[in-house]
């Protein structure tokens, strides 16, 4: 099995697509080199930042253009490779010299180089006590997002804000328009109210005035049409195609009806309250008293 560092700097297929590895530097960065590094992955509860070098990134693009560049401890950490249990794990690139990543209470926590065997971050290190980061191309994960360099990680922030205040701008024209339109309906809805309460309330000052009318000139005796009725009654019983002749009124002291009668004139002579006429074309004229004898 081939050590990783074989696969930097050198294209590699990784789940189908060629890719590049740099070193990169998990935890903080010195402060002489932070001008030269640039953030490739967040912080997490398990691993600090980690930090690629631009001119690594730039040299790989400019040797293999269309490529995309991942940091090394990115992409295992992401793999699962590495053992937040073990104190010190080592990538070797040769016998004495090589990569080397620091975990501590199941974190990690700084990474680096180590030369003839040396650990500068810890004399106390041993490579005996380290552990060897093995894997096959088929076990490793790519990271979701590339290194890039500093100039794109800011242009890209420029345009999530930038598409954050077009949102806002969107939201607040469409808060806008939906209160615009809000208030016209409110405004129509109120004037229709006020125009039928308007209506509404010149009816009852009519209805008020008809009122007031009335108590000032009511009947002083209920009118009694019963006995009209009645007379009407026995008539439309007696002719049930008996008709009004013209507009008339039971007010009045007679009613006048006609009807038509093909057997001939049949009086009712013991009718005191009707008189008769019988017109020799079929038709015959009724004159009836609406009251009294």
């Amino acid at each position: 099995m081939s050590s990783l560092a074989d696969y930097i700097k050198r294209p590699v297929t990784i789940q189908g697509r060629e890719v590049l590895l740099v070193p990169d530097l998990v935890g903080p960065v010195p402060i002489s080199e932070q001008h030269q590094y640039v953030e490739s992955c967040p912080a997490t509860n398990t691993c600090p930042a980690i930090h690629v070098r631009e001119s690594d990134i730039e040299e790989m693009r400019e040797r293999y253009p269309d490529y995309p560049v991942f940091g090394m401890w990115h992409l295992l950490i992401k793999s699962g490779l590495v053992s937040f249990k073990r104190t010190l794990q080592i990538i070797p690139i040769t016998q004495e010299d090589g990569y080397y990543i620091h975990c501590d209470l199941g974190r990690a926590e700084y990474s680096g180089i180590y030369e003839a065997g040396f650990f500068a971050a810890d004399a106390g290190f041993s490579l005996d006590e380290a552990l060897l980061v093995e894997a096959d191309i088929e076990q490793l994960v790519l990271p979701e997002q590339e290194a890039k360099l500093a100039a794109e990680l800011r242009f890209e922030r420029q345009l999530v804000t930038r598409k954050g205040w077009s949102y806002l701008v969107i939201s607040m024209v469409v808060v806008i328009a939906i209160a615009f339109g809000v208030n016209l309906i409110l405004g129509k809805i109120y004037d229709r109210a006020h125009q039928q309460l308007a209506s509404k309330s010149a009816m009852l000052s009519d209805l008020q005035s008809g009122l007031d009318k009335l108590r000032t000139t009511r009947l002083t005796e209920v009118p009694n049409d019963q006995e009209t009725l009645e007379r009407l009654a026995v008539l439309w019983k007696e002719y049930p195609n008996i008709e009004t002749t013209g507009k008339q009124s039971i007010d009045s002291k007679s009613i006048t009806l006609t009807y038509r009668s093909e057997e001939g004139f049949k009086p009712l002579s013991d009718l005191n309250w009707i008189t008769s006429q019988y017109d020799p074309k079929g038709i015959v004229t009724i004159k009836m008293k609406t009251r009294g004898g």
